[in-house]
């Protein structure tokens, strides 16, 4: 077997790398690839690119299939269409990790010695017409974190507060980029908050509960007569219902009110009592 690495098909053997004969495949405005030397790919890493894992402008890329097969291979414009690279499978699907420069790159899956396109995935048509898959990573933006905030949080973990300080930049204007231990300095948000590592004051945030519940203030007795149109009087709220209500005494007069529900009328009876 030599020394050449050995990888893992679908079925669990180990197999290599295949290249594709003569290497006339066209794709996404490549021109077709010369012959190459025969070599071989480990299957979450391109060989062939040693500083790819170091070039900051790569974009590490999770390429799928997901439409079964025995054995599937991926090959695109990020290897000039020069080899088939075996895919990882994992139950029914296959995958495959590949730092992408930044752009736009074509790739095509060969399933079962079929070349095949997915159909759930973007696609473009190569000069000569043939589909192929297509990804964009121009615009890709790594996930650094919230700085800021692991900052604040270690800086917490030790008892010290964070006050950013300005730095200049290139053009001579001020920036917050660097941060150390000192007084608690920052600027309110637009509501006049701000934000720090201070536990807040429970009684900020808390108040007592009102007394009655707010819609008891909507009862009959609360509201001022209606002298005109008295047939049609307003629908009761149903939390008002059964309940006994009685008036502050005004002119030496208490007056009780209850309201109750027979089938769809409402009977609201009123009682005027002296309070002497």
């Amino acid at each position: 077997m030599g020394n050449a690495p050995l990888q893992a098909n679908a079925g669990g053997q180990p197999h290599e790398t295949r290249q594709i004969p003569g290497s006339s495949y066209v794709g996404y405005g490549d021109t077709p690839a010369p012959p190459v030397e025969e070599y071989r790919d480990t299957v979450m890493m391109d060989t062939t690119e040693p500083d790819n894992w170091l070039d900051d402008d790569a974009v590490p890329t999770v390429f799928r299939w997901e439409h079964g097969g025995r054995q599937v291979y991926i090959t695109g414009t990020f290897n000039n269409w020069s080899r088939q690279i075996p895919m990882h499978r994992s139950g029914n699907d296959f995958t495959y990790i590949h730092n992408l420069k930044r752009g736009k790159h074509a790739f095509k899956f060969i399933v079962d010695d079929e070349w095949r396109f997915a159909p759930d995935q973007p696609t473009v048509a190569d000069i000569e017409g043939r589909i192929n898959n297509f990804i964009d990573v121009t615009g890709f933006k790594a996930y650094t974190g919230d700085k800021t905030f692991e900052t604040e949080r270690t800086a917490a973990m030790y008892g010290k507060t964070i006050v950013s300080v300005p730095s200049a930049d290139s053009d001579g204007d001020l920036s917050d980029d660097n941060a150390t231990t000192g007084s608690l300095k920052k600027q309110p948000d637009q509501d006049g908050e701000v934000f720090s590592n201070l536990m807040p004051d429970v009684d900020d945030y808390t108040k007592e509960p009102p007394p009655l519940p707010p819609h008891l203030r909507h009862i009959i007795l609360n509201k001022p007569p209606q002298l005109q149109d008295t047939a049609a009087l307003p629908v009761p709220q149903h939390v008002a219902l059964n309940h006994l209500y009685c008036t502050a005494i005004r002119d030496n007069m208490m007056v009780l009110g209850i309201t109750q529900r027979y089938k769809t009328k409402f009977v609201t009876t009123v009682y005027y009592s002296p309070s002497t």
